[in-house]
């Protein structure tokens, strides 16, 4: 498994897109659409992977954080290595569907998780943390020829995955106008990640798009100013909202190719 610093970047989850009903017995699970969740991402979706992580060179002074209230508090009671004080929206997902919440890789690598059945639970690969760029593809050992037919009755998230790559230059006040640069490095990485996934046996895959990030409390502290023009009604920051909206386009366009070279699959893209 790669560090929080160079991990391969998409989410893969399974729930329900039509036909939607509550969660009931494992006896209806068979009306379901899909049957598993695999998550691949950041912290968004990090259900206990950078918790158990045992790569001590490489863990971020902020892993501990997950290790203490609030974390946790609101659902579990106790912190779970979710980066949330509940539970996350995979975690509302696999609910809706009536199967497991998705354990974290590292959790069952490292033996901290035992109950784990491979052919009935999907399998969780985000690390709080990761970033699209730099990464190297996550080959999990034990695919089989029914791969294809396995991969197909799940669904893929591929994100909300970039969101870092744009963060990180940004806390070091980075211009925007570098940071722009950056789009097309990172729509690339979603894209080859969307073909390869297409190659193994995906069919429906769901691409979400960035936050409206001039409404984060942390860059709305950052880049304080006293020009009223720089906010919108909301109060949020104008020029960073453009960013998003303009990657967010970006991204759109993208998976509108992808899907004309690809009519036989669905591709969506998620706000």
């Amino acid at each position: 498994m790669a560090t929080s610093s160079s991990i391969w970047f998409l989410t893969v989850a399974a729930f329900l897109l039509l036909h939607v009903m509550p969660p009931a017995a494992a006896s209806i699970r068979n009306h379901y659409c899909y049957r598993r969740i695999y998550s691949f991402g950041d912290s968004i979706a990090d259900t206990g992977n950078l918790y158990y992580d045992t790569d001590t060179d490489n863990i971020p002074a902020t892993q501990f954080l997950v290790l203490n209230l609030p974390y946790g508090e609101t659902f579990f009671h106790h912190p779970t290595g979710r980066w949330c004080d509940g539970r996350l929206i995979i975690d509302f997902f696999a609910e809706h569907m009536g199967i497991p919440l998705v354990k974290p890789y590292l959790g069952i690598k490292n033996g901290n998780i035992r109950d784990w059945n491979p052919m009935e639970e999907g399998l969780n690969f985000a690390v709080g943390g990761a970033t699209a760029l730099n990464t190297t593809f996550f080959a999990e050992k034990g695919i089989t020829e029914d791969c294809k037919e396995f991969l197909g009755s799940s669904l893929f998230f591929v994100g909300e995955i970039g969101g870092n790559d744009f963060n990180n230059p940004l806390f070091q006040r980075k211009n925007i106008e570098e940071v722009k640069t950056y789009v097309p490095l990172v729509i690339n990485e979603i894209s080859l990640t969307i073909k390869k996934l297409i190659d193994l046996g995906a069919r429906t895959l769901v691409i979400p798009g960035n936050f409206p990030i001039g409404c984060n409390a942390i860059y709305l502290m950052m880049f304080h100013t006293q020009n009223v023009e720089e906010y919108d009604q909301a109060g949020c920051l104008k020029w960073l909202n453009n960013f998003a909206e303009y990657y967010n386009k970006n991204l759109y366009a993208e998976l509108n190719q992808l899907q004309v070279l690809h009519p036989h699959v669905n591709i969506i893209y998620a706000d």
